[in-house]
């Protein structure tokens, strides 16, 4: 087997044309880079809670109750897969009674978001967890679309360099 030096030889020493082709062939990596990341910001998880629609005819105070808390990193945030069940409150609402005061938010019943969601946009306007719901029951789909998607990159880097080659 012949040396190391001895087959690279011919390219010469690593002066400014080495260079050079060195530089633009990591500048052109760089696009692939972006396309791999992109799923990070694509499938990114916003803060979020349940809606609540404004036909449920509750005054502002019950509408500001009308997610139950839950202790997350030692402080208390709403709830993001639960609300009270919206019946019970809009009949206390029409009763006049208070939150908290009038009647223990600890004993309502509570129900899953049937409404949909409200989403953050404080980090992200949209990706495809806001647009198809992928929160609460449907949480294991947005790491599966991410799975996905990299078969597809590696599927495509098998199929694509093949129909390079020909």
């Amino acid at each position: 087997m012949r040396d190391y030096d001895e087959v690279t030889a011919f390219l010469g020493e690593w002066g400014p044309f080495q260079r050079l082709i060195f530089f633009l062939l990591s500048a052109s990596i760089i696009p692939n880079g972006f396309n791999g990341m992109s799923i990070v910001f694509l499938a990114g998880t916003p803060e979020h809670r349940c809606r609540v629609p404004d036909t449920a005819n509750l005054s502002s105070a019950w509408r500001n109750h009308s997610i139950p808390l839950r202790v997350q990193d030692g402080r208390e945030v709403p709830h993001s897969c639960r609300r009270y069940r919206l019946e019970a409150i809009a009949n206390f609402s029409a009763l006049g009674l208070e939150p908290g005061r009038d009647v223990d938010l600890e004993q309502l019943e509570q129900e899953s978001c049937l409404d949909g969601w409200e989403f953050s946009q404080d980090v992200f306007l949209s990706t495809i967890v806001t647009e198809w719901d992928l929160v609460c029951a449907n949480d294991w789909k947005a790491p599966l679309s991410i799975s996905m998607f990299f078969i597809g990159v590696l599927l495509g880097s098998f199929i694509s360099g093949q129909l390079s080659d020909r």
